[in-house]
């Protein structure tokens, strides 16, 4: 059996709009606030062994901890939002070194990119003038990501009955890819509302 867990995403903003983000805030590099044992998701980087640091624990044959990363900054009157999708080396794990249970871990983080984009998708098409409150629009569309999300990730570990059924894991990696490939245009962890 495999699990996948969820990073708890990280607003760092008033309720208001009053952003109160700290002047060093690295945006384009949101793995130096987490540390050297995290990946951010990239196209052509695929996980390693090596990157599950965590010792195994529990009946689980693998945890893939990862996550989405969420940032929002206020400059003069537009409001940058940034989301990344980070994998947590030191809270993941793999039992053994089997290449069909690499591929299995590799698409819940895949997944997790793909509701990123879903999340970028969704609020590129948000009118800040029509909303009540930015911040509070950014929160209810991220609040409606992570249940889809959640769910996607449960129906994928049941379909393939955690990645044991090649047919299904085939048809998963496939299916994700090519939902990637159409939201190409949603691969930059900026949004800006102006």
């Amino acid at each position: 059996m495999v699990i996948t867990k969820q990073l708890i995403l990280l607003f760092l903003f008033c309720l208001n709009c009053n952003f109160s983000i700290a002047q060093d805030s690295n945006m384009s590099n949101p793995v130096k606030s987490f540390g050297a044992d995290t990946i951010l998701w990239q196209r052509d980087s695929l996980l390693s062994f090596s990157d599950f640091k965590k010792k195994p624990s529990g009946s689980f044959q693998g945890l893939t901890y990862s996550g989405l990363y969420l940032d929002m900054k206020q400059e003069d009157h537009l409001v940058k939002v940034y989301s990344f999708v980070l994998f947590i080396c030191k809270e993941s794990f793999l039992k053994d070194s089997s290449e069909s249970l690499l591929k299995h871990e590799q698409l819940h983080f895949d997944i997790t990119e793909l509701y990123a984009r879903k999340m970028r998708q969704q609020l590129s098409q948000k009118n800040p003038d029509k909303e009540k409150s930015i911040s509070a629009a950014i929160q209810k569309t991220y609040n409606s990501i992570v249940i889809d999300l959640n769910d996607e990730q449960n129906r994928y570990d049941k379909e393939t009955i955690h990645g044991t059924n090649e047919i299904k894991q085939l048809q998963w990696i496939d299916s994700i890819h090519k939902q990637l490939n159409q939201l190409e245009n949603y691969t930059e962890s900026e949004v800006v509302f102006h």
